[in-house]
Parts: C-alpha cells; sequence; structure tokens
C-alpha cells in the first residue's frame, strides 16, 4: 500500500529512511552483541527531529502527524529495532507532555530534544506486580509542603538510566483506584531516585530495560502532569498512541525478515524447496499488506482526534501476531543459517518477539477489543 503522503509526512519518512542507513544499519548488530544503548544515534534522530514527529516545530518536532510517525517508526525498524523502541517511547513521552504539559513543561522539556541534550525520555507505568493491571499500581505519591513524596519501584521501563525525564504514574489516593493516579515528571538527577542494572533480555539488547526506585523522592508540584487524578487517563492515552508504533515497528522488523527471504529465494529458484519458500513468501506479504493497513488505519483515527482505542488493540494484535509469524517463516526457510548470527533473521526473530508484549499483551489487546465491540453493541452501534 502506497499512502498519499503531504510534505511533512515524506520529509518525516525520507529523513528516518537516511539515518536509519547511515547510522542505524552499520551498527546494529554490534549493538545486540555488546547490549551497548545507542546513545550518539538518538542524539541524532533527535537533531533531525525523529525523537517528536509529531510535536509543533515551535518545540523542536516535525509537526508530521501519527502518519508520518508510523511511516518513521516502520523505516527504522527495518534497520534497527534496539534503537527504534527508545525514539518510540520518547515520542510517546513528548506527545504526553505537549497535550498536558503546561507551557513551562513544554518548554522546559520538548527543545532539549532537538538540541540534543538527551538521547531518549522514558514511560514509568509497569511495576512487579502489575502490569497488565496498571490501575492496581503500588508507588504513592504523597501530598507534602510544595508537592509530592514518591515511593515504589517501576520495571519494564525503557531507556532506564539514560533518559532526560521520566513520566512516571503513581497512586495520589489509592482509595479511588484509576480515578486516584496522578502523572509526574521526575528528572534523572531527583534525591532518592535510582536506577538499577540494565535486565539481559531475549531481544532489543541494545535497548535499556531497567526497573526505577523511588524512595522518599521530593517531586515539586509544578512538575506534576496534568490535574491530580488523571494520571490514569494519560496512560491510557498514551497507550492508544503507543501501540500504534508497536505495531509500525512490528510490521518494520517483519519487512526486514521478508527481504531477506526474497534475496534468499532469488538466488536459489532451482532449490527443491522452491516452491515451499514461495509459498512462505506469499502468505507473508499478505500478512504484512493487511497488518500495515490496520496500522495505517489507527493512525489516520489518531490524527483525525477520533476514537481509536478499539483499532488501535486490533492494529496492535494483528501487526504483533503476524511479524511473528513471518519472522517465524524466514526461519524456516533460512533453515540451519537463520540460526546463525551471521545472518539478519536470528536478530529479527528474538526482536519481534517483545512486541507481543509490551504495550499491553496480545491477551490484553483481545479484551480490550472485546470490550469494545461488546459496549458498541450495547449501545445500538456496530
Amino acid at each position: 500500500m502506497e499512502l498519499s503522503m503531504d510534505d511533512h509526512q515524506k520529509t518525516a519518512r525520507a529523513t528516518a529512511a537516511a539515518l536509519a542507513d547511515t547510522l542505524l544499519l552499520p551498527d546494529a548488530a554490534r549493538l545486540d552483541r555488546e547490549e551497548r544503548f545507542p546513545t550518539a544515534a538518538l542524539k541524532a534522530l533527535g537533531s533531525a527531529g525523529l525523537l517528536g514527529v509529531n510535536i509543533a516545530p515551535q518545540y523542536g518536532g516535525l509537526g508530521a502527524g501519527v502518519t508520518g510517525y508510523v511511516l518513521a517508526v516502520n523505516e527504522l525498524a527495518q534497520r534497527c529495532g534496539a534503537t527504534t523502541v527508545a525514539m518510540m517511547v520518547t515520542n510517546m513521552v513528548a506527545e504526553a507532555i505537549e497535550k498536558y504539559g503546561d507551557a513551562s513543561q513544554r518548554q522546559q522539556f520538548l527543545p532539549a530534544l532537538r538540541n540534543g541534550d538527551w538521547p531518549a525520555y522514558g514511560f514509568s507505568l509497569s511495576e512487579p506486580g502489575s502490569g497488565s493491571d496498571a490501575a492496581s499500581l503500588k508507588t504513592t505519591a504523597q501530598r507534602t509542603d510544595g508537592g509530592y513524596i514518591l515511593n515504589g519501584v517501576k520495571s519494564w521501563v525503557t531507556s532506564g538510566g539514560h533518559c532526560g525525564v521520566y513520566l512516571v504514574m503513581a497512586a495520589t489516593d489509592s482509595d479511588l483506584k484509576a480515578r486516584g493516579i496522578s502523572a509526574f515528571l521526575v528528572t534523572p538527577d531527583t534525591p532518592g531516585f535510582t536506577v538499577t542494572k540494565p535486565e539481559e533480555k531475549l531481544g532489543l539488547r541494545g535497548s535499556a530495560t531497567t526497573q526505577l526506585v523511588f524512595e522518599e523522592c521530593f517531586i515539586p508540584a509544578e512538575q506534576r502532569l496534568g490535574e491530580e487524578g488523571i494520571g490514569f487517563r494519560i496512560a491510557m492515552n498514551s497507550l492508544d498512541g503507543g501501540r500504534v508504533g508497536v505495531s509500525a515497528q512490528a510490521c518494520g522488523i517483519a519487512q526486514a525478515a521478508l527481504n531477506v527471504g526474497i534475496d534468499w529465494l532469488a538466488q536459489r529458484r532451482e532449490s527443491p524447496y522452491a516452491a515451499q519458500w514461495t509459498r512462505l513468501i506469499a502468505e507473508s506479504q499478505a500478512e504484512l499488506d493487511g497488518a500495515w493497513l490496520l496500522c495505517t488505519k489507527a493512525a489516520y483515527l489518531k490524527d483525525e482526534g477520533r476514537p481509536l482505542t478499539r483499532e488501535a488493540a486490533s492494529s496492535k494484535l494483528f501487526c504483533t501476531e503476524a511479524a511473528n509469524r513471518i519472522c517465524g517463516r524466514m526461519l524456516e526457510i533460512l533453515g540451519p543459517d537463520g540460526c546463525d548470527e551471521r545472518y539478519l533473521v536470528e536478530r529479527l526473530v528474538r526482536d519481534v518477539r517483545v512486541t507481543r508484549i509490551y504495550e499491553g499483551t496480545s491477551e490484553v489487546q483481545r479484551i480490550v477489543i472485546a470490550r469494545e465491540v461488546l459496549r458498541g453493541f450495547a449501545s445500538g452501534g456496530r
């Protein structure tokens, strides 16, 4: 599918493709092997406006909308999924700051990405005991003179230890459950705030994933994002957009794997397995075309300011499940060579697996889709 792109979207896609080829692709295997965080590459993406694709130009963004964002993510993910996930989360946090922040917060945190002050921003919702059930989080923010005292632990934080700010969800009133959660902008120099050693992961090994620990951290009131009690709304709104981004990332990884399979077949047309490989490639291309349509539809809805909870969940579910199947088929085509780290597919199979988990597991997406469908049916819709 070829989108009809405006100038901003064309710029986002072209800029991402150029930087992906020159910066991400040459270093992707080494990042994976050494588990090294791509600081320089991310700062270069920031200088090009790709850490704020959907942010207004006055704050250093590209103003290319969500469609421009998924086009950029797709290009980057074809070259390096690990660098891409750091870019995605940073965009998600930047969007939340622009949407819910005051003028001072926008000015403090958004231009810094374009200026290269920081390589990434972090999103912090999940905890050791609350992943999919985010409303049951245990991190607390107790009111005190001039601000709040944060205590708790956050898990699975992308780019932990490398961020200029973390968007942290904490309970200001635990009795109110989801309506008692507020959002805070926590900077890394906050006393009592520590970052743990990065996890040793299966895939996306160039992306640092850590826990955050808050021990009697004083957060000034002016670093609360939005009104008290709307943190869960901020998180869910961010996740709707985040699921569209993960869809685009999964499609990009799948496209990279499919390209390897197509090239493999093109050089072995006389193989007795050629007919089987052709069928696997055809199935994969059809799935990828359908996945990309779902992704761009969800992006379009978000650009239009229309509800997209069901569409974002449908996109995330189908794109990530399809991408995992596509990578698996390309591994099958390459046979033993597909398990060799000298071939790209080995890394792609590892990288794509987590797309079915973060920003809500496939099981959670099914729950969201069913809930939205039944809600529409009950109200007389379709």
